[in-house]
């Protein structure tokens, strides 16, 4: 009787562990199918997107992620149905003028358009990021009505008051004056430097006008084996540029300066050139493109610290300078090329030619390149003066040393895979 009665009990518990089993499988399958329901639900409606690549260096991507959340932002401009490609200029108020580029991909193609507008110098940071919204806002509209998710946009306009013509009492003038030091310090090394610069820019459509006065002292003083090292540099310089606008290929102008340095053994140098310069495109796509020729002859006159290596305290000098540059901007990368080449009248042999470039290129989905380097041909360094540099003069830099070329390379790859989404903002640590 014991016996039957503990398989009875045996047969319940096999059933309740056999039901148990049943309810959770059930229950899997249900949350698993629910799961599966909304992951599809979320996967349809990030279809709906549009997807946008930023392509822009002078941003801040996490706020506009933040605050226009209703796109998919991807990392590679090849997943993109919008390729946002933003440049920045300096404006003639000291501001920055802003260039939005609405560029479609991906059966967008028809859509292109260009926004722009400007950033006035006292603007705060908070208030260009909102110019910045709007105008990206509205940019993507015109790609947001293309998807069903047009009937959750609500278009509003807000008319601008109508101001009256105030004249500017500064016609177009702007002025800047700063100062900078530094003092620091460690056990054997002591340093202090100052300076300062006093700028004056007018910049309309018809002429460009700038002007720029600078100074600075630096003293560091060493303690080395019991010995005291003092390293001392100045420099002041002043510059002034004018430029006028002849049509939309063609400048004319002028440089003029002033210059004192030590360690290039100048006490004082003055010069003046004119200049003509070429844009193959107009200037009106210099955001985007620009090819240009500058031709600059012009006379200096320089006053050494000691004798030179030719054996001058002073002299008169002619010289003419033409300078190249190339820079462009697509949704594949940048590339800008400069090559400058220069010689004095008295002696074609005092040359130099120099060759600067940047390129950064988006090979491949997800690959990318960058290269940055430049090299001269030095043959033109008239102030270096008699006598050898002393190894502290080498080691503080106090004297410009004798080189016929100089270079400098820097480069870089790299490839990125995995989702293709880029939407997460986390500010965290």
């Amino acid at each position: 009787m014991v016996t039957q009665i503990s398989i009875k009990r045996s047969g319940l518990f096999f059933k309740g562990i056999f039901i148990t089993f049943v309810i959770l499988l059930i229950g899997g399958n249900v949350t698993q199918a629910n799961s599966l329901q909304d992951t599809t639900k979320l996967d349809s409606q990030e279809e709906e997107v549009p997807n946008v690549f930023l392509d822009c260096q002078s941003c801040d991507k996490d706020h506009i992620k933040r605050e226009i959340s209703y796109v998919n932002y991807v990392r590679d401009r090849n997943d993109a149905d919008v390729h946002v490609m933003i440049t920045r200029e300096r404006a003639a108020n000291r501001g920055r003028r802003y260039s939005v580029f609405m560029i479609g991909q991906n059966g967008y193609e028809h859509l292109q358009d260009t926004l722009r507008f400007n950033v006035g110098a006292d603007v705060s940071e908070d208030e260009a990021r909102q110019q910045m919204l709007n105008a990206l806002k509205t940019g993507l509209t015109s790609y947001l009505i293309k998807t069903p998710l047009w009937q959750n946009l609500n278009i509003s306009y807000t008319k601008s008051t109508e101001q009256e013509k105030v004249e500017d009492k500064w016609n177009y003038w702007i002025f800047e004056v700063g100062f900078n030091g530094r003092i620091s310090g460690e056990e054997s090394r002591e340093g202090y430097d100052f300076g300062g610069e006093i700028e004056a820019d007018k910049v309309t459509e018809d002429i460009k006008l700038e002007f720029e006065l600078d100074a600075d002292y630096e003293r560091d003083i060493y303690e080395v084996n019991s010995e005291t090292i003092t390293s001392i540099h100045r420099t002041y310089d002043f510059d002034g540029l004018a430029v006028w606008s002849l049509s939309q290929h063609w400048s004319a102008g002028g440089f003029t300066g002033i210059q004192s340095s030590r360690y290039e053994n100048i006490r004082i140098s003055y010069n003046a050139a004119p200049a003509i310069e070429f844009n193959v495109f107009p200037y009106d796509e210099a955001t985007t493109r620009q090819l240009t020729f500058l031709y600059r002859p012009g006379f200096r006159y320089n006053v050494y610290e000691d004798s030179t290596i030719f054996n001058k305290v002073n002299e008169k000098l002619l010289r003419e300078s033409l300078a190249i540059d190339y820079e462009i901007k697509k949704r594949w990368g940048s590339i800008n090329l400069s090559l400058d080449l220069s010689h004095y009248f008295h002696d074609f042999s005092k040359n130099r030619i120099s060759f600067r470039s940047s390129v950064n290129l988006n090979v491949v989905k997800g690959l990318n390149v960058y290269l940055r380097g430049g090299a001269s041909l030095i043959h033109d360094q008239l102030s270096l003066p008699k006598g050898e540099a002393t190894t502290e003069e080498i080691l503080t830099r106090q004297q410009q040393l004798a080189t016929s070329y100089d270079y400098f390379t820097r480069f870089g790859i790299s490839y990125t895979f995995g989702s293709m989404y880029n939407n997460i903002v986390n500010p965290r640590f």
